[in-house]
Order: structure tokens, then C-alpha cells, then sequence
């Protein structure tokens, strides 16, 4: 009785030596880029908003014209409509007015393609992107 456990305890030790071998094969991983890095994130400081009315019905809105001591010289800078929480049209394209000047940019954000009534919206959102 005392050979048939050494031999079954052999058997054992055989098998899981096998068992294991099979679990370490080898994978082959291609090459591959990994990391983190860190950027400093500020906000744009908008100092005025000035809506810009439709000549022939006051109740539009034809622009909005957006004041930044930001230079936002080459940024994309779009502004969106909201009515509390709800985003009302698609974003607007804005485009440089009045240069950087040191202090102050102007940017007008045209509405036109989608003229809005003042009553639609009742805030503004502007995004700006590198």
C-alpha cells in the first residue's frame, strides 16, 4: 500500500509538472507605445457678450459678439445656445472682429444660418480648442 501511494503521489507531481509547463508558454506581444502626461488647462475669459438684432425683426438674434482678454488669435472658437440645460441649434463658428490688441480680442459668432429668437435661449456657452 505504502509503493502505490509513492507511485500515485509521483503520478501527481508528473502531471501537475505538465499542466504547469503548458500554462507558461510563451505569447508573442508586438511592440507597443504607453504613458501619461500632464498639460496645463486654463479657461477663456469672456468680459462681454453683445447680441447683435436682426435690422428687420428685433425679436432675432443676428450675432453674438464675444469679448476676451484671451487672445484667441488662431483658436477654434465656437459658441452654443442654451436653454437651461438644453442645447439649442448646433454650435456657431466665431470668427476674429476686432484683433488682439494686447488686452482684448472681439469675436462674432454669426447666428444667421440659423437665426435664433431671443425668447429660444437663455445662456451662452463658448468652447475654445488649441
Amino acid at each position: 500500500m505504502r509503493k502505490s501511494r509513492v507511485l500515485l503521489a509521483g503520478v501527481a507531481v508528473a502531471a501537475a509538472g505538465v499542466a504547469t509547463s503548458a500554462f507558461t508558454a510563451s505569447n508573442t506581444v508586438p511592440a507597443s507605445v504607453a504613458g501619461s502626461g500632464t498639460g496645463a488647462v486654463s479657461g477663456a475669459v469672456v468680459t462681454n457678450i453683445h447680441y447683435v438684432t436682426n435690422a428687420a425683426d428685433a425679436t432675432r438674434v443676428d450675432a453674438v459678439e464675444l469679448t476676451s482678454t484671451t487672445n484667441l488669435t488662431g483658436k477654434l472658437t465656437t459658441m452654443t445656445l442654451k436653454n437651461g440645460s438644453t442645447v439649442v441649434g448646433t454650435p456657431y463658428s466665431c470668427a476674429v472682429k476686432t484683433p488682439w490688441d494686447t488686452t482684448v480680442i472681439v469675436m462674432t459668432c454669426d447666428t444667421t444660418g440659423s437665426t435664433r429668437t431671443f425668447d429660444e435661449f437663455n445662456s451662452v456657452s463658448v468652447t475654445v480648442v488649441q
